[in-house]
């Protein structure tokens, strides 16, 4: 008779031969995932409806067909049918319209207020230097006509 390896046996024979994986398998998830306690896919699959293996092989390739579509976003469960290119072009006007937007008010905000407040002391500053160019011109006015300067 051949030796039949009970299940002591076999764990004894995975811990000698994998020392070294025993411990990078602590980190995995327990078998379920994460899937929430009590979710249909927790749940015990239910026997199929039929015997005929022909309709288990379409419900089959119903379900494969279904989520593909469903992940591919076509068919019944696509958001929109096809958009127009008229609506296609209109959404791109509108999001680059958005994107001058959000540009336009960055640039607001960064730059400084168009507003300059003239305060008492910069008022006399800018008269003082007025009324000192204008005194030099007359200055040299006056040295020009006594021919002071040549």
């Amino acid at each position: 008779m051949a030796k039949e390896n009970t299940p002591e046996q076999s764990k004894t024979a995975q811990q000698k031969s994998t020392p070294k994986k025993s411990g990078a398998r602590v980190n995995r998830a327990q078998v379920g995932g994460t899937a929430v306690p009590g979710a249909k896919s927790t749940l015990p699959k239910q026997p199929p409806t039929s015997n005929n293996p022909s309709q288990q092989q379409a419900e089959s390739y119903n379900r494969d067909m279904r989520r593909r579509m469903q992940h591919l976003g076509t068919g019944p469960y696509s958001e929109s049918h096809r958009s127009t290119p008229q609506e296609q072009r209109r959404k791109r006007i509108e999001r680059r319209k958005q994107r001058l937007e959000e540009e336009r008010e960055r640039l607001r905000k960064s730059t400084p207020s168009g507003k300059v407040g003239l305060g008492r002391k910069n008022l006399y500053f800018i008269l003082a230097v007025a009324a000192l160019i204008i005194l030099l011109i007359v200055i040299f006015v006056i040295l020009r006509s006594t021919h002071v300067i040549a």
